[in-house]
């Protein structure tokens, strides 16, 4: 059978709907798919509403009746979510990134012909997204972007000038010293973020640029480097920088991590000019993040700057910013943050013209047992601290957060949305992935109510070790989060694991209970009897459910049967990881550091079988920087 298709699209786009309407058509009902010009000779028709206000949030209308239909949306980014939308009426399941994660079934003509869909849905949020962290290879960063649409999600975030550092740490297999460097430079980066940003732009997916490093580029040190370290700043740039007890020199000895004088003059006309310069150059990028450096406490102390708080400071450069761009006619929006410092709400300065800027909000060190819904909104928020220079400890409850947040709502009531960091850190420490799934969904529940706009997760973009189940969650309920939690949880692991996911689940949500999110997060103290018991008994029962991964994995096939190796994978893992923390929670430091070295071996020799799901890199980094481990 054919089916003809009428695209009422821009000829890329066109093509790569066209490319994924031929795919799946071809592996569910093995129909065939030609174009047409001709509306009325079409089966189905794919178009952008050209009269809907593109301001608004993402919408799609599907329509089939007979075999006949629509896919129609106000953006290129909703039409394509659309497309899989259509498709997962017939049984998609879109488990992780890679095709080859997506759990399909063979249906006959007939089911095609006799369904019936209407559809007519928008996204509850606008900004809906993930931003990359950790260690990555080409391959995760463009599985990843094309996963986004897949499950509900809009928008990608590439921190600093390209990926350069994320994907430096997986081609030259920093801490894995059991896998040979792959040949990398500043040019293959380049041709990899080059290709990246290709992948973004075919899909219509809303695309943020940059963030920290700003900074750096006012001292003439390429953002493109993330964190590099191990510099020393030359004379002349030195009136430049922030001066700390006396001295002006890189904080840290890295430029990302080091502030300025922003009583200087000469260092807001650079950092304007170095932004405009980029904008024009880099009119792809819809959401450009003007962001500080990425470190606190180490705030310039000379004559002039203390005499205002950093955020006044922030706020002028910003409105320097906006009166630039508009000098030179450029619509980028600028996305600045609630970071650091900057989470103190200016006292003078406001944001002149809201309709440039989006605010972000990023409560790096908050809890993850917790979610916004959790809060007792009444009595439960403080006032904001009084900022004090340099001394600031940020804070882990959500209530003391959220006072900073409250804070910056009465000066500036524009475009805003949460950056949040579930699985950035926080994941690690929930064995079983399933607390900080509902904690996702809690709190995405909860957004309207903050009035925030969205959610983006800065985040390692392999986070799916045993399973994807919470940016499953996340994507899902950011398109509409009236969706019922056990509703997802089933739709997701019974494609995941068939017959007996009723079962992994109880094992998962077990894990989660005993384990903590916070404990690998550096939050509470690092002796705890209570938490020693809990994973004495996680690592009781992942010994347990051997033999049902056993059982299971020789009883099914294919997608299915890989879902459940990793989960062997993952069984040994949760062994040697929580008997290191139990240790470690009973004060047996030395003994919980062999066994911390074990589960070490374990990940570094397996890591080409789970590469896509855990990033060595980054669990590494984490224990080591938060948890208490050391390499």
């Amino acid at each position: 059978m054919n089916l003809k298709i009428s695209f009422d699209l821009e000829k890329s786009f066109a093509e790569f709907c066209k490319g994924e309407m031929k795919y799946y058509f071809e592996k569910i009902f093995s129909i065939n798919i030609k174009e047409t010009e001709k509306e009325s000779e079409a089966d189905i028709i794919l178009q952008i509403i050209p009269d809907l206000d593109i301001n608004k949030n993402d919408l799609i209308e599907i329509k089939l009746l007979e075999g006949k239909g629509k896919i129609q949306s106000n953006t290129r980014s909703g039409l394509l979510i659309g497309i899989y939308r259509f498709f997962s009426e017939f049984g998609v399941r879109y488990l992780r990134p890679g095709r080859e994660n997506e759990y399909t079934v063979k249906r006959d003509i007939e089911d095609f012909i006799s369904k019936k869909i209407t559809i007519s849905e928008q996204a509850s949020f606008k900004h809906r997204g993930i931003c990359i962290e950790g260690a990555d290879s080409f391959e995760n960063v463009k599985n990843f972007v094309d996963w986004l649409p897949k499950i509900g999600l809009n928008s990608f975030f590439i921190q600093f000038e390209n990926p350069y550092s994320f994907f430096k740490r997986w081609y030259e297999h920093e801490f894995n010293p059991y896998l040979e460097n792959d040949e990398f430079n500043t040019d293959i980066s380049q041709k990899m973020s080059d290709l990246i940003d290709e992948e973004i732009s075919k899909r219509g997916i809303v695309h943020h640029r940059v963030g920290h490093g700003w900074t750096g580029e006012v001292l003439g040190y390429s953002s493109k480097y993330g964190w590099e370290s191990g510099l020393t700043l030359p004379e002349e740039k030195k009136p430049l920088v922030a001066e700390l007890n006396g001295k002006r020199e890189l904080f840290g000895t890295a430029p990302i991590l080091t502030s300025l004088d922003f009583s200087n003059p000469e260092v807001s006309s650079k950092m304007v000019q170095l932004i405009v310069d980029y904008a024009k150059e880099r009119k792809d990028v819809d959401y450009l993040h003007v962001w500080l450096s990425d470190a606190r406490n180490n705030i310039c102390e000379c004559e002039k700057c203390q005499k205002e708080i950093p955020s006044d400071q922030y706020v002028r450069i910003l409105n320097e910013l906006d009166n630039a761009l508009n000098k030179e006619g450029l619509e980028t929006k600028i996305c600045f943050l609630l970071y650091h410092e900057l989470l103190f709400a200016p006292c003078k300065e406001k944001i002149n013209n809201p309709d440039r800027f989006t605010m972000m909000f990023a409560p790096i060190t908050r809890t993850f047992e917790k979610s916004y819904a959790d809060v007792d909104y009444e009595k439960g928020v403080p006032e904001p601290k009084e900022y004090q220079r340099n001394k600031i400890v940020l804070p882990n409850s959500l209530e003391e957060n959220l006072s900073y947040l409250f804070s910056w709502k009465k000066t500036f009531s524009g475009d805003s949305f949460v950056y949040d960091y579930p699985l950035g850190r926080a994941h690690y420490g929930d064995l079983g992935y399933m607390k900080i799934s509902k904690i996702i969904y809690r709190d995405i529940q909860f957004l309207d109510k903050l009035d925030l706009n969205g959610y983006i997760s800065c985040q390692e973009l392999r986070a799916g070790f045993p399973h994807n189940f919470p940016n499953y969650v996340m994507g899902k309920m950011l398109w509409n989060n009236k969706l019922s939690y056990e509703d997802l949880k089933e739709e997701y692991f019974e494609a995941m694991y068939g017959e007996e996911w009723i079962q992994v689940c109880d094992y998962l949500e077990k894990l989660s209970e005993y384990s903590s999110c916070d404990y690998f997060n550096a939050i509470g103290d690092r002796l705890n009897t209570e938490l020693s018991i809990k994973y004495k008994i996680s690592n009781n029962l992942a010994n347990e459910f051997l033999s049902e991964i056993e059982k299971n994995t020789e009883a099914v096939s294919g997608l299915q049967k890989e879902q459940w190796r990793q989960l062997g994978f993952h069984r040994e893992y949760v062994c040697k990881l929580s008997k290191a923390l139990q240790l470690l929670c009973e004060g047996n430091n030395e003994l919980g550091q062999r066994q911390w070295r074990d589960l070490l071996d374990f990940i570094r020799r397996n890591e080409p079988y789970i590469q896509n799901n855990l990033d060595v890199y980054r669990v590494i980094e984490v224990a080591k920087n938060y948890t208490g481990f050391i390499l």
